[in-house]
């Protein structure tokens, strides 16, 4: 019987019900009850594992049989996890050969499930730096488009994501209204592109908000620099809003910073 899986297990970060590692013997296990979604549970054990370091770039995965036994899941459902780790690009399966770990650079990270699992690990400074470079290589031209070419109903997109920042009572809220305030303001920059990145960058803002929300309550400054940049789009001033965005990048790398420090005391 497919059994649930519960957060905590060795080499990744999880303990998943009675689950054995799947580069152990397998153990007896507990029935659990069966979860429709055990596919993306199955998937995500791996992945977090993998991500974190559980199994080494290059090495080879335990086979098909020894990791349906480790989870008490179905060959099938097993297959079906690696074929979605193979689309992220974290492993390569071969006939004979087996399934091994590729070497990061050719994961997708702009995958929502591979940041996630990135986003679970102890921090690194290094990763927030990096996507902190990438906001800034592509948001301040993005708003400085958006403040010439933005349609009414563009701009009103923008203006509601800010309101519902300034009135969100819970991290969550605040987060998934940030997400929706950048977005906007790259959809309304009118390149194609541009636009089809922003999908993409949503898993990548949705990491650095939180990183940089840890503390969570009023951040007057950020805030304030929200409102700026909705205002510089609205009225027509380019300079004003990629200033404004970059003001705001740098605002959330100070309050990582900031985190990391608490953390490491």
């Amino acid at each position: 019987m497919q059994r649930g899986l519960t957060r905590g297990v060795q080499g990744c970060g999880y303990a998943r019900g009675s689950m054995t590692p799947p580069s152990a013997a397998p153990a007896a296990r507990t029935a659990l009850p069966r979860l429709r979604n055990f596919h993306h549970q199955v998937l995500d054990a791996l992945g977090a594992r993998i991500v974190g370091g559980g199994y080494a770039e290059g090495e080879q995965l335990p086979t098909e049989s020894q990791l349906a036994e480790s989870f008490g899941a179905s060959r099938l459902i097993i297959r079906e996890a690696m074929k979605s780790l193979a689309a992220k690009g974290l492993v390569s399966i071969r006939p004979r050969t087996g399934t091994h770990v590729l070497p990061r650079g050719e994961w997708n990270l702009f995958d929502p499930a591979v940041l996630g699992w990135h986003a679970e690990r102890p921090f690194d400074r290094q990763l927030i730096a990096d996507l902190m470079e990438l906001r800034q290589a592509i948001e301040p031209l993005a708003a400085r488009l958006a403040a010439e070419r933005a349609t009414s109903d563009e701009i009103a997109a923008i203006r509601q994501a800010c309101d519902a920042m300034a009135s969100a009572a819970r991290r969550s809220d605040y987060i998934e209204a940030d997400l929706r305030f950048h977005r906007a303001v790259v959809q309304a920059c009118g390149n194609p592109f541009m636009v089809q990145l922003a999908t993409a960058l949503s898993a990548v803002w949705k990491m650095s908000f939180q990183a940089s929300s840890g503390g969570w309550g009023p951040d007057a400054q950020a805030m304030a620099l929200h409102q700026r940049l909705s205002d510089a789009i609205e009225s027509r001033d380019a300079p004003a809003a990629q200033a404004a965005v970059l003001s705001l990048i740098d605002r959330a790398t100070a309050r990582i910073d900031g985190s990391a420090v608490d953390r490491s005391r």
